[in-house]
């Protein structure tokens, strides 16, 4: 499904070709800014190998994407067919400057139909995308971390289940305690983390270029600077308060005194006082205890209570440092202007020319395209659908 893409935005530079066969590819003179890609059966036994040195089955484009949540989308265009088979759930893993780690894993979704002309594009996305494939449907009492509840669902649900490989490292302690208990019925894994990270308030979590999923604590170090004329060109800085919520009211899971599953609201008085009043309903049918869902709705306001700021970066030059950048942490940029921002990375799409390897970044928060705006009305007519599911087990 790849709910989680955006606007991944595939671009038309023309690439260098590809080698094939299970060749080793050594970095030497002249390919450091070169790169290869390695494929995988489901099992996750090499099958072929591609990169930049070769001479048949040369890759006219390249793309793929970071976000906080880890591998998204990617696609590739073959000039030819190699001497090997990329069928659906083959797994590309993609090695800039021929980095001794891959900078992104993923796998092919979509092939080319068969007996379609050449060129042929290949596209995939990361194994984030497999976190929906599975459903939660269990109860978790109170008086637990947070993160001992998502180790449950990743270790006994999600990894035997998909090609996520599950890291106990990576699940980190969130220190907030369930003071209620949350009672998933039916809901889709991401889904169900996505509400434990809100809940903890302050932690991300997605699928890295290992197949290892994390949850772990936003990061509010300053991990790169750049500046506009140096390390890029065009800069786009926009400023949207048409999304504000300042008071938001709270429907959970357990029906309250008088029959109704709504608690008391949550507001920002400095934001209604700024842009006005601005209500919205927002629904946590999983959560069951108040105090619980208050925090987790408070955490949504802070979300929501101020303009939304989205800055993009185009052609980021990467052949200077040859150092992957990820989706993590926040990014200070220079305007031309003298203007500074200093905001959160969200995405950071990558394309290999033969020019060098360049970068699209987004910053602040991502602009959200119509086909998620229709996804999100879609989790909210399923969330009143579970909201439902809890009134009536409790009422019977």
């Amino acid at each position: 499904m790849g709910t989680r893409l955006g606007e991944f935005r595939f671009r038309e530079g023309r690439l260098v070709g590809f080698k094939l066969g299970l060749v080793i590819y050594p970095p030497s003179v002249g390919l450091e800014r070169g790169f290869k890609m390695v494929f995988r059966n489901i099992a996750g036994v090499k099958i072929g190998e591609l990169g930049s040195d070769s001479n048949v089955a040369k890759v006219s484009e390249l793309n793929f994407e970071l976000a906080d949540f880890g591998c998204g989308g990617f696609s590739f265009v073959l000039d030819d067919l190699p001497g090997f088979s990329i069928p659906y759930r083959t797994q590309v893993d993609i090695f800039p400057y021929f980095d001794l780690v891959a900078w992104f894993t993923g796998f092919i979704q979509k092939t080319p139909e068969s007996g379609a002309v050449r060129p042929y594009t290949f596209e995939g996305f990361g194994f984030y995308d497999q976190l929906s494939w599975v459903f939660v449907t269990k109860d978790y009492s109170a008086g637990q971390d947070i993160s001992a509840v998502v180790k449950d669902i990743i270790s006994t649900i999600v990894a035997p289940n998909t090609q996520i490989a599950y890291n106990e490292a990576k699940v980190e302690a969130t220190g907030y305690t369930l003071l209620g208990d949350i009672s998933f019925d039916h809901i889709t894994a991401d889904e169900a983390v996505q509400t434990l990270a809100e809940a903890a308030q302050n932690f991300e979590f997605g699928v890295d270029s290992g197949r290892e999923f994390y949850f772990r604590a936003v990061s509010s170090a300053v991990v790169t600077d750049l500046w506009q004329g140096k390390h890029f060109q065009t800069l786009e800085v926009q400023q949207d308060p048409s999304q504000i919520r300042n008071k938001l009211h709270v429907k959970v899971g357990e029906i309250q005194v008088g029959g109704t599953n709504f608690i008391d609201p949550v507001s920002d008085p400095d934001s209604i006082t700024a842009y006005g009043l601005r209500e919205d309903v927002i629904s946590a049918p999983e959560v069951l205890g108040i105090d619980d869902a208050t925090r987790w709705a408070q955490y949504r306001l802070n979300q929501v209570k101020d303009p939304i700021i989205q800055i993009r970066i185009m052609a980021l030059l990467l052949d200077q440092t040859l150092t992957k950048l990820e989706a993590r942490g926040m990014a200070r940029v220079t305007a031309e202007t003298a203007a500074e921002y200093i905001q959160a990375l969200k995405r950071v799409n990558y394309h290999i020319t033969p020019a060098g390897i360049t970068a699209d970044l987004e910053l602040g928060q991502i602009a959200v395209p119509l086909e998620l705006q229709i996804v999100s009305l879609l989790r909210a007519i399923q969330e009143e659908q579970r909201l439902g599911d809890q009134r009536t087990k409790q009422l019977f």
